[in-house]
């Protein structure tokens, strides 16, 4: 059966009204958590849906978007303050970015810079997904089979340099590729779209994979940099912004700043003024001055980087995390920096901005002269709601809604079921119609609480009538997996003649087989039990039977579930029927 997005938000109001939503669109100042909760989740639930359709108005709507943007960043010529307070906290930006790219400041006349090649080369690498140059995203191609394209003509004279400064393996690897298979100078990025909402497509650039090594190297170095003056720490971050979020919807301490297209509105312009010299020449070499748009033309980008480049999330942070700091020493409010005992009391995370709401005027107020447009509609500093990092709170309670992107896999599917059971353990709330709609729609698997949501519905152990135990009291059952995709690769020394044959009609056809690619690839975690992993293809899945100690036990570290693991219990077995 073929579910309609359409059909599964009209199942949703029912429930909704049977649990006494007023059915209002509208916020309104004395609304009660409750109420907002179940508007939110009407909101939220198909905004996302696109079951991977063409939609060329989406895709033609995000295109002039992005355009716009870069046009936008070519008219922004310098920082022009209109208010004296404003001309204060520009001062101090320069001050403190200027001391943020300056980490060892000496009397001696050459020292150097935060961005330089040594650091940025210890943190050399490619992400998971495509780049321009190589056919494949598995790291063994890109490192081994790609022509390594880049669009500055100095990088190629660097990399061997600097990957041997880092790892003599890998240089030697970049020898040999560079012999079979050169370098390739590219003008630029390729634009494509991907999905984000109902209305409008995402955008984003495809790098060159040589630009993409240094772009990488640089965002280590910026990162780090965050960590060590401002305690921000990206793989802690989220939960950071959460937690100072609630604080602000409970009490409004903090408000919170969200901006509109932050990747495509930092202008090269903005930046040339902002970053010190010696340390800016560094990402325009990295960065693509121009991108390919989808239907061939090419138009020269304005803004130092787009969505796609790895140093534009900590760059954009680095820049607004210094603004905030400017901004408090402007107001006489003491920075106070987060730790292993503390969120402080700011945060910042990407676009994400969370400040003292006596700085929230001010922060807003120079965001738009440094050219950034901040959403209105997602920014708040009164009332009861804040929202930061994916996490919605109404005083002080998470009335985050449930967002459904797909539906056609049994996967998504159970995903789905799994977030909204969820959702009525959170609120109290019971959407049996849509739920059972959505049940009607896949194989019904049950599997226990600690799987994943796409493995399966998890149920209690209650309605787990097929589940089986051993003499070892371990459950059996049945859970949906991911098919992966994995490339035997023939160990070192063997005859690997007829081996490679068979690994290029999957990767490449010119794939080249190396004794010392295939370590490297080891040493950098691509290579396990000797084959290499490529991309997921999420429609492809087999059951796989499987085995747990206790079916009930709740997973390590889900504290919500340690509090409300009854009220989950009894939220499935309404929600299922």
């Amino acid at each position: 059966m073929r579910l309609s997005a359409e059909v599964l938000l009209d199942n949703l109001y029912i429930d909704l009204l049977d649990a006494g939503w007023d059915g209002d669109q509208d916020i309104f100042p004395d609304i009660r958590p409750r109420q907002f909760a179940m508007t939110q989740l009407h909101r939220s639930l198909i905004k996302k849906f696109h079951n991977e359709e063409q939609h060329p108005d989406r895709d033609q709507a995000a295109l002039h978007l992005f355009l716009s943007c870069n046009d936008t960043c070519k008219s922004f010529t310098r920082i022009e303050p209109t208010r004296l307070d404003e001309e204060y906290v520009v001062g101090e930006l320069k001050a403190i970015l200027f001391s943020f790219f300056n980490p060892r400041p000496s009397q001696t006349y050459r020292q150097p810079l935060l961005l330089n090649r040594t650091d940025i080369a210890k943190y050399l690498g490619w992400g998971p997904g495509s780049n321009v140059g190589t056919r494949s995203s598995d790291f063994y191609s890109k490192s081994t089979t790609s022509t390594m394209a880049s669009t500055n003509s100095l990088l190629p004279l660097w990399v061997v340099d600097d990957l041997r400064s880092v790892s003599t393996l890998w240089a030697d690897v970049e020898v040999s590729r560079r012999k079979d298979k050169g370098y390739e100078q590219v003008r630029g990025s390729r634009l494509s779209f991907v999905p984000k909402t109902r209305k409008i497509s995402r955008t984003i650039c495809t790098e060159p994979l040589l630009n993409m090594l240094y772009q990488k190297g640089i965002a280590g170095v910026l990162e780090s940099r965050l960590s060590e003056v401002y305690g921000l720490d990206f793989k802690r971050q989220p939960s950071r912004n959460a937690r100072l979020a609630r604080i602000g919807s409970l009490t409004g301490k903090f408000g919170t700043i969200d901006l509109s297209s932050a990747s495509d509105t930092i202008s090269l312009s903005l930046v040339r003024e902002l970053i010190p010299k010696e340390s800016y020449k560094f990402l325009e070499m990295s960065r693509s001055p121009a991108t390919i748009l989808p239907d061939g033309r090419e138009i020269e980008l304005h803004m130092i980087s787009s969505m796609g480049n790895a140093f534009t999330f900590p760059l954009q942070t680095t820049i607004f995390a210094c603004l905030v700091a400017a901004a408090y020493r402007i107001l006489d409010i003491k920075l106070e920096r987060p730790d292993e005992h503390t969120d402080g009391n700011f945060a910042v995370f990407g676009d994400d901005i969370i400040v003292d709401h006596r700085a929230y005027g001010l922060v807003v107020r120079c965001l738009g002269i440094l050219g950034f447009t901040v959403n209105r509609e997602k920014s708040f500093n009164e009332g009861l709601f804040r929202e930061s990092c994916g996490s919605d709170f109404f005083s002080g309670r998470n009335v985050r809604g449930v967002y459904v992107s797909r539906l056609l896999t049994d996967g998504d599917v159970y995903s789905a079921i799994n977030r909204l059971n969820r959702w009525s353990t959170t609120h109290g709330i019971y959407l049996p119609n849509a739920v059972r709609y959505l049940r009607g729609g896949c194989r019904f698997i049950g599997v226990p609480l600690d799987e994943a949501d796409d493995a399966g519905i998890k149920i209690p152990l209650s309605l787990a009538r097929h589940a089986r135990r051993d003499r070892n009291g371990a459950y059996h059952y049945l859970a949906r997996c991911n098919l992966v995709k994995r490339v035997r690769i023939p160990v070192v020394g063997c005859d690997v003649d007829e081996s490679s044959v068979d690994i290029g009609r999957v990767l490449l056809p010119d794939f080249v087989y190396r004794s010392n690619s295939v370590l490297l690839s080891l040493l950098a975690g691509t290579l396990r039990n000797g084959s290499i992993g490529l991309r997921i293809d999420q429609r492809r899945s087999v059951l796989r039977r499987r085995k747990c100690p206790g079916w009930d036990s709740v997973p390590p570290g889900d504290q919500f579930m340690v509090a409300h693991h009854s009220r989950w219990k009894f939220a499935v077995e309404v929600n299922l029927n």
